[in-house]
Order: structure tokens, then sequence, then C-alpha cells
């Protein structure tokens, strides 16, 4: 995992300045390949089962059975009004991610937490 994150860091600082090139064209995409790919993004991605399998069932654990219904509700009304602010979201901020101003804020910030949390992943491997 450390070398990992090590080579991510230094990929996103090699190709820090790099140009941002942007593809206006638009496509015409029938609504069954957007649902299809859609589903496919959805159900095939792993971090779907390991969020919801592992990490939540995890925390819920020790619940009893009320808790349980009431925590698997929490979790997925947060997990809706999420997915809805993200997609609003990226659709209003859209009109900025043609800047390579915003670019390199955004790389800077990737390549920051990513640091940190690679100094923070082998300072707990040593200790």
């Amino acid at each position: 995992m450390n070398l990992y994150l090590i080579y991510f860091i230094y990929s996103k600082i090699k190709s820090f300045n790099f140009k941002v090139q942007i593809n206006n064209e638009i496509k015409n995409i029938s609504k069954l390949n957007i649902f299809l790919k859609t589903l496919g993004f959805t159900y095939l991605n792993p971090h779907v089962y390991s969020d919801t399998v592992f990490f939540l069932g995890n925390f819920s654990k020790n619940f009893i059975l009320n808790q349980k219904i009431y925590f698997g509700l929490g979790a997925s009304v947060a997990s809706i009004f999420f997915f809805f602010v993200i997609g609003y979201l990226s659709k209003y901020l859209s009109q900025y991610a043609q800047s390579e101003k915003v670019w390199r804020i955004i790389n800077i910030f990737i390549i920051s937490f990513m640091s940190i949390l690679t100094i923070y992943v082998v300072m707990e491997t040593v200790n």
C-alpha cells in the first residue's frame, strides 16, 4: 500500500504541469447506453460492496435489531443525499473544470492529502 501511495503522489507531481484538454464535443448517446453504464459503474464497482458490507456492517454489528433498522435507514438517506449533492455540485462546478488554475489547485490538494495519508500509514506501520 505504501508503494502505491508513493507512486500515486509521484505521478501527480510528474503530471503537475499538464495542459487541460477538455472535449466539448456533444455525442449522441442512447438512454439505454447511459442506463447500462450507470448499472455497470454501480454494481460492478467493488467499493459498493466493501463500503456497504464491510464498513457499515462492521459499524452496526453490535446494534440490536431496531437500532440496525434505524442505522440502515439513516445510512441510506445519507447516501442518497450525498450523491444528489455530488451530482448537483458537479453540474454547478463543471464550469470551473476547464481552468488550468483550478486543476493545479486540485492537484496540490490531492498531493498534500495523499502525502499526509502516506506519512500516517508509514508511521502506523513503524509503531
